[in-house]
Protein backbone atom coordinates (compact mmCIF):
# COMPACT_ATOMS: atom_id res chain seq x y z
CA UNK A 1 0.00 0.00 0.00
CA UNK A 2 2.97 2.01 0.92
CA UNK A 3 4.37 1.85 -2.22
CA UNK A 4 1.05 2.76 -4.25
CA UNK A 5 0.75 5.97 -2.27
CA UNK A 6 4.28 6.75 -3.32
CA UNK A 7 3.66 5.91 -7.26
CA UNK A 8 0.76 8.06 -6.60
CA UNK A 9 2.97 10.92 -5.06
CA UNK A 10 5.59 10.82 -7.73
CA UNK A 11 3.24 11.10 -10.34
CA UNK A 12 1.14 14.01 -9.24
CA UNK A 13 4.92 15.46 -8.55
CA UNK A 14 5.70 15.14 -12.15
CA UNK A 15 2.57 16.42 -13.18
CA UNK A 16 3.01 19.64 -10.79
CA UNK A 17 6.04 19.86 -12.74
CA UNK A 18 5.21 20.05 -16.23
CA UNK A 19 2.08 22.23 -15.51
CA UNK A 20 5.03 25.06 -14.03
CA UNK A 21 7.00 24.06 -16.88
CA UNK A 22 4.25 25.40 -19.35
CA UNK A 23 3.21 28.08 -17.45
CA UNK A 24 6.90 29.28 -17.02
CA UNK A 25 7.27 28.53 -21.04
CA UNK A 26 4.49 30.75 -22.00
CA UNK A 27 5.49 33.08 -19.79
CA UNK A 28 8.98 33.85 -20.63
CA UNK A 29 7.27 33.49 -24.37
CA UNK A 30 4.63 36.42 -24.04
CA UNK A 31 7.92 38.45 -22.17
CA UNK A 32 10.05 38.29 -25.40
CA UNK A 33 7.51 38.59 -27.77
CA UNK A 34 7.26 42.23 -26.98
CA UNK A 35 11.16 42.71 -27.84
CA UNK A 36 10.32 42.22 -31.63
CA UNK A 37 8.21 44.84 -31.61
CA UNK A 38 7.74 48.71 -30.07
CA UNK A 39 6.03 51.44 -30.10
CA UNK A 40 7.50 52.90 -33.40
CA UNK A 41 10.03 50.13 -34.91
CA UNK A 42 9.25 46.09 -35.89
CA UNK A 43 11.22 43.50 -36.65
CA UNK A 44 9.62 42.27 -39.88
CA UNK A 45 12.20 39.22 -40.80
CA UNK A 46 15.69 38.06 -39.54
CA UNK A 47 17.76 35.63 -40.85
CA UNK A 48 20.55 33.46 -38.88
CA UNK A 49 23.65 33.35 -41.25
CA UNK A 50 25.74 31.72 -38.50
CA UNK A 51 27.11 31.86 -34.61
CA UNK A 52 26.08 35.19 -33.73
CA UNK A 53 25.63 36.50 -36.98
CA UNK A 54 22.27 37.90 -38.50
CA UNK A 55 20.69 40.23 -41.05
CA UNK A 56 17.49 41.88 -40.21
CA UNK A 57 14.87 44.02 -41.76
CA UNK A 58 13.49 46.21 -39.41
CA UNK A 59 10.46 48.59 -40.31
CA UNK A 60 10.21 52.49 -38.60
CA UNK A 61 7.60 53.84 -39.62
CA UNK A 62 7.01 53.64 -43.35
CA UNK A 63 10.83 53.39 -44.39
CA UNK A 64 12.39 49.66 -44.06
CA UNK A 65 15.97 49.12 -43.44
CA UNK A 66 18.33 45.96 -43.89
CA UNK A 67 20.40 45.54 -40.50
CA UNK A 68 23.26 43.54 -40.44
CA UNK A 69 23.87 41.72 -36.62
CA UNK A 70 26.68 40.10 -34.44
CA UNK A 71 27.60 39.55 -31.47
CA UNK A 72 29.60 43.00 -30.91
CA UNK A 73 28.23 45.14 -33.60
CA UNK A 74 25.19 45.78 -35.49
CA UNK A 75 25.74 47.54 -39.11
CA UNK A 76 23.58 49.55 -41.34
CA UNK A 77 23.39 46.89 -44.87
CA UNK A 78 20.61 49.50 -46.46
CA UNK A 79 16.90 50.79 -47.35
CA UNK A 80 14.34 49.20 -49.37
CA UNK A 81 10.83 49.99 -49.94
CA UNK A 82 7.98 48.26 -49.37
CA UNK A 83 7.63 47.12 -52.97
CA UNK A 84 11.13 45.34 -53.00
CA UNK A 85 9.28 43.28 -50.07
CA UNK A 86 8.47 40.47 -51.46
CA UNK A 87 7.41 37.22 -49.48
CA UNK A 88 9.63 34.37 -50.81
CA UNK A 89 7.14 32.04 -49.85
CA UNK A 90 3.31 32.68 -49.07
CA UNK A 91 1.28 30.79 -46.33
CA UNK A 92 -0.79 29.68 -48.64
CA UNK A 93 1.65 28.02 -51.04
CA UNK A 94 3.26 25.91 -48.21
CA UNK A 95 0.29 25.91 -46.02
CA UNK A 96 -0.12 25.69 -42.29
CA UNK A 97 1.44 21.72 -41.14
CA UNK A 98 -2.75 20.93 -40.35
CA UNK A 99 -3.86 22.17 -43.77
CA UNK A 100 -0.48 19.57 -44.89
CA UNK A 101 -1.83 16.96 -42.50
CA UNK A 102 -5.35 17.40 -43.52
CA UNK A 103 -4.64 17.02 -47.38
CA UNK A 104 -2.08 14.34 -46.26
CA UNK A 105 -4.97 12.07 -44.67
CA UNK A 106 -7.40 13.01 -46.67
CA UNK A 107 -5.08 11.34 -50.03
CA UNK A 108 -4.48 8.59 -47.95
CA UNK A 109 -8.49 7.82 -46.87
CA UNK A 110 -9.43 7.96 -50.88
CA UNK A 111 -6.61 5.89 -51.58
CA UNK A 112 -7.81 3.37 -49.00
CA UNK A 113 -11.18 3.45 -50.12
CA UNK A 114 -10.11 3.08 -53.57
CA UNK A 115 -8.27 0.02 -52.96
CA UNK A 116 -11.65 -1.22 -50.87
Amino acid sequence: MEEILRAIGILIAFIIVLALAYLMARLVGTKFAGYTSGKYMKVIDRIFLGRDKWVCVIQVGNQYYIVGITGQNMEFLGQISQQELIPLYSEEANGSFAKLLGNYLKKLKDEANRDA
